[in-house]
């Protein structure tokens, strides 16, 4: 199980940061968990060709089973991060969220902050077909926060936290492969659209959209899974 993991901050020693890694000690020893650190690379979305930097982030999220955000306060959220995600969000990229799930975890000392914070980063993962999940931590950044090996130090707080996570990582085990074919999965975004052979972890080119389903899908033939595009997708893929 490869999860990949997002610290919303261009400050090398930003609270979100060591967030992150308190949550990746919440992962089960088997994972695979790997931090993208090009944030800071990403250019401005833009409708054309995929620059450098948003392929290699595409390129790494095609081969993950799940992601993981930590973000601050909507009010300093990078734009970066926006960007990155609908980056990841359009046709090009190739479909590299689609069925995954996706954690979106906040510390917001102010609940609305944390409130938008969690819609602005769930838009792009939903139009890029991720199963997105959120938890807002009810702490402030205060130095005690974390122990001494870097974890979470409240147990509440952790326990809280443990729930998102178990889910996280139940949903990367079993995403699409499992799926019964031409069905949504629960919680899902979007509707089933058609049933194609084929592997989750391929990228999946939505050159054009007829209307029932995308008409290619790249990679190595595996189980039939359900193809799902989000409600307003269409309107991004050119036809």
């Amino acid at each position: 199980m490869r999860i990949v993991g997002i610290a919303g901050s261009l400050r090398p020693a930003a609270h979100v940061g060591r967030l992150l890694e308190a949550v990746a000690r919440e992962l089960p020893v088997s994972a695979d968990f790997t931090v993208w650190e090009g944030l800071a690379e990403i250019p401005p979305f833009t409708g054309g060709p995929l620059p450098s930097p948003a392929e290699e982030f595409c390129d790494l999220l095609s081969g993950a089973d799940g992601l993981l955000i930590t973000a601050p306060e909507h009010s300093v959220l990078p734009v970066q991060l926006l960007h990155a995600l609908e980056w990841a969000s359009r046709p090009g990229a190739g479909a590299v969220l689609l069925g995954k799930p996706a954690a979106v975890v906040t510390a917001c000392v102010r609940p609305h902050e944390a409130m938008w914070a969690q819609t602005a980063l769930r838009r792009p993962l939903v139009l890029a077909g991720a199963v997105v999940y959120g938890v807002d931590l009810p702490a402030s950044p205060a130095p005690g926060r974390f122990d001494a090996a870097g974890g979470l130090a409240d147990p509440a707080v952790r326990d809280r936290l443990g729930g998102v996570v178990e889910v996280l990582c139940a949903r990367a085990r079993s995403h699409p492969r499992e799926a019964v074919p031409g069905k949504l999965p629960e919680g899902a975004p979007g509707k089933a659209l058609e049933t194609l052979p084929g592997g989750v972890p391929g990228r999946i080119s939505l050159d054009r959209v007829s209307g029932t389903a995308p008409v290619a899908l790249q990679g190595k033939a595996q189980a039939a899974v359900p193809v799902m595009i989000p409600e307003k997708a269409a309107e991004r893929i050119p036809v």
